[in-house]
């Protein structure tokens, strides 16, 4: 059976960014992969069929009428039906068959397997995993940038769905830690050659087309891939309310083959005043409302001056369908004969 690896992790967590790390290294994710848009510009490096099914499993197993996100597989009351997954099974043999003839190392992405992965362990069961994990105020940062209203309107959707989905991770790693490699994003993007070395030595996996790495440096642009400083407000916040948030991720860290490298500093030697952290929150969201108005405000212009272009040349084509322009043309054309 040809080697299948299965990369995920919660959403916006890197997972697109190491799925085009692996395609530039050589293993195909897919034929037919879900294009880029303006919240993840350089591609989503997602398998259409296995996206639409597992979107239609996650959707299902969540209890009608929760608040929530269906589409991720989380509600506000995290209950997940698992006793209808054996409905899908015809339909993911049929993919894996569909993959497994073309007899070559295949593989597929998608944040949603996270909440599946013991149904795929069951039909692949030798299938090996890139687990990936992000710093759950990146994590909610990206989220929100999306503008989503239903994030919008519920700005701890991000968070809590990220310890749902990383708790599913990291208990999957633990049972099953042979077969995989759970690591920080942040540490791949220091030292991705560590990883390289981690897929050859761990899981007898050998990219041969990385040594060419000027591939996955195209699509890598660290501007659109952004950390908070561990002492931004929002962080220090987080582990002073919500140590829940800094307690999974000292477990992750714990089991990750790349660990991150977040040392949160000890609380005697942090000053926390909090009338001044949320002061400077506010600074912020205000500082980036300004941003985003501008942003706004330039995409109109450019939209004006494009149609302004479009416009111009319309009136030229007109132009040139007129008797005075092809009566011009000839006249030209006559005068550089003689």
């Amino acid at each position: 059976m040809p080697l299948t690896l299965i990369v995920t992790g919660m959403h916006r967590s890197g997972t697109s960014l190491t799925a085009s790390f692996l395609q530039a290294a050589g293993i195909s994710l897919g034929d037919n992969l879900l294009g880029s848009d303006r919240f993840n510009v350089k591609g989503y490096f997602e398998d259409v069929d296995f996206l639409e099914l597992q979107r239609g499993i996650l959707q299902q197993c969540c209890r009608y009428g929760k608040q929530g996100w269906a589409d991720w597989g989380w509600t506000e009351t995290e209950d997940f039906d698992r006793d209808i997954l054996s409905n899908y099974i015809p339909q993911a043999l049929e993919l894996i068959k569909n993959r497994n003839d073309k007899n070559l190392p295949w593989g597929w992405k998608d944040p949603r397997t996270s909440l599946l992965l013991d149904f795929w362990q069951e039909l692949l069961p030798e299938a090996k995993y890139l687990l990936v994990y992000r710093f759950p105020w990146d994590v909610s940062d990206s989220v929100l940038r999306i503008n989503h209203p239903n994030f919008v309107q519920n700005p701890d959707y991000a968070m809590k769905a990220w310890v749902f989905y990383n708790s599913h991770v990291l208990e999957f790693y633990r049972r099953y830690a042979d077969r995989c490699l759970l690591f920080n994003i942040n540490s791949f993007l220091e030292n991705p050659d560590r990883l390289v070395e981690l897929l050859q030595n761990k899981l007898g996996i050998k990219l041969t087309a990385w040594e060419n790495k000027t591939e996955f440096q195209k699509i890598y642009d660290k501007n659109l891939f952004t950390q908070l400083e561990w002492n931004h407000p929002a962080v220090l916040l987080l582990a002073k309310l919500a140590p829940q948030y800094l307690s999974l991720l000292a477990d992750l860290d714990k089991y990750a083959d790349m660990p991150s490298s977040f040392a949160f500093p000890s609380e005697e030697n942090t000053e926390f005043n909090s009338e001044k952290l949320v002061m400077q929150l506010y600074y912020q969201v205000v500082a980036t409302r300004l941003q985003l108005q501008e942003l706004a405000q330039k995409q109109g212009e450019k939209e004006n001056l494009q149609l302004r272009i479009d416009s111009l040349e319309s009136e030229i084509a007109a132009m040139k369908t007129s008797k005075i322009w092809k009566l011009h043309q000839k006249i030209s054309k006559f005068k550089s004969m003689i």
